[in-house]
């Protein structure tokens, strides 16, 4: 049995999870090769799940305490392990002043795995099961539209929504997992016309607490009326607003709860912005570059097919509403940006855009000029797509492409694939 075979089982069949569960054993990244090749196939999604599994027990953690989630995660659960805590002392310790913990989904897995075991991997593979689970639902809710062949510029489209938060964001779990979350609580809402969605999107606050501001944004929407013009003009507005004071920002955040206010003052603290600049200052050229790359890229597309489908999305109550939400998603998003940290919600706007330009693209016939920009951007997608595959060599190894579970339990592959490529160069 070919690979191919593998993925086409009946879907009633008893035996069907035994092919795709050998090939993850042999070899995952095959199995995620062929999960995308035959993506019509029941078990394909299942496939490529396992891979984000397999993925987050050989991702490569960080030693630097200091600067990289996945370290202090990783030390969070030796603590755990060695000094246990009971399950209602952690409970306690949920939305305290003093604790200043505000999330309950790192802190309860994290402490789930600690009564077993103080390995990383396994941690980090639940982690990455979670984010494997929405991260692949989004990723076949647009799949799920397309009938045949895909082409070649389609395929560049989805593999950039794909980059945008890619399973190697399970360094910051918290963040990029509520982001997964809430994605697919707005999909299963617009574009699948679910109402339960709602309640997908919510839990992505138990996740991160920032994601109270996209819900307050969300339940907001349902009461405004749906005119895209308005949310246009406010979307091509903001993009002229560059600077908001980080003062006046946090004046407007005083309504938080009190438990919320040491977040704000340190997100807005002298030293946190003096770390920020910092940072920015030792990027290379192309970190910004690669971002504004796909900023105008996705400006552009948005735009002209706002243009070109003024009128069919007038009649098309479900892609109208879904055009407004992200809209006002992306101006909120370009407002926050001008905020320490802020800029974060700038992936989730480009990654609701992307699906809206795929899927409009494949429901709709474009004309010329559609085209001629689609052909455009192509140069400044490619870019991004090889910018975010070089983020993710960060976090994976050798054993992310030639290994499997069981060589990953016998040879520790701590090295991270750049070092490697740097190395031969």
């Amino acid at each position: 049995m070919d690979t191919r075979e593998l993925l086409h089982l009946r879907k009633d069949s008893k035996v069907k999870a035994l092919p795709v569960t050998l090939l993850f054993l042999v070899w995952p990244f095959a199995l995620l090769l062929t999960s995308l090749k035959n993506f019509h196939a029941p078990a394909a999604k299942k496939g490529f799940i396992l891979f984000c599994i397999y993925f987050g027990f050989v991702f490569v953690i960080s030693k630097d305490l200091g600067g990289a989630d996945s370290a202090r995660y990783a030390q969070m659960l030796r603590d755990l392990h060695q000094h246990p805590h009971s399950l209602s002392g952690l409970w306690a310790s949920l939305y305290s002043y003093e604790t200043n913990r505000l999330d309950i989904y790192q802190p309860l897995l994290t402490w789930l795995v600690s009564l077993f075991t103080d390995n990383p991997q396994v941690l980090f593979s639940f982690f990455a099961l979670v984010f494997g689970w929405f991260y692949a639902n989004n990723i076949w809710l647009i799949l799920r539209r397309f009938q045949g062949k895909i082409s070649y510029q389609s395929m560049l489209l989805i593999l950039v929504f794909s980059l945008i938060i890619p399973i190697w964001y399970i360094n910051g779990v918290r963040m990029w997992t509520a982001a997964q979350i809430y994605i697919y609580g707005i999909l299963v809402y617009f574009i699948e016309n679910r109402k339960h969605g709602l309640w997908w999107a919510s839990g992505s606050l138990l996740v991160h607490f920032s994601f109270l501001f996209p819900l307050i944004l969300l339940l907001l929407f349902l009461f405004l009326p749906k005119r895209l013009a308005i949310y246009l003009v406010f979307f091509i507005a903001t993009l002229f607003i560059t600077d908001i004071s980080v003062l006046d920002m946090k004046s407007y955040l005083l309504f938080l709860p009190e438990i919320f206010q040491p977040r704000v003052n340190a997100y807005t603290g002298a030293e946190y912005l003096r770390n920020i600049e910092e940072s920015a200052a030792d990027f290379n050229w192309y970190v910004g570059f690669a971002a504004t790359a796909l900023k105008i890229s996705i400006y552009s597309l948005l735009l002209i097919l706002i243009l070109h489908g003024r009128k069919l999305l007038k009649m098309d109550k479900t892609y109208l509403d879904f055009i407004c939400f992200v809209l006002l998603f992306y101006g909120w998003a370009n407002l926050i940006s001008t905020f320490p940290s802020g800029g974060r919600f700038l992936a989730i706007a480009n990654s609701l855009s992307m699906i809206f330009i795929i899927l409009y693209l494949v429901k709709y016939k474009i004309n010329w000029s559609v085209r001629f920009v689609r052909v455009l951007v192509i140069p400044l997608l490619m870019f991004y797509v090889v910018f975010s595959i070089r983020v993710g060599f960060d976090y994976m190894g050798i054993s992310t492409f030639i290994g499997n579970p069981f060589s990953a339990l016998l040879l520790e592959d701590s090295t991270p694939l750049i070092e490697i490529v740097k190395s031969i160069i």
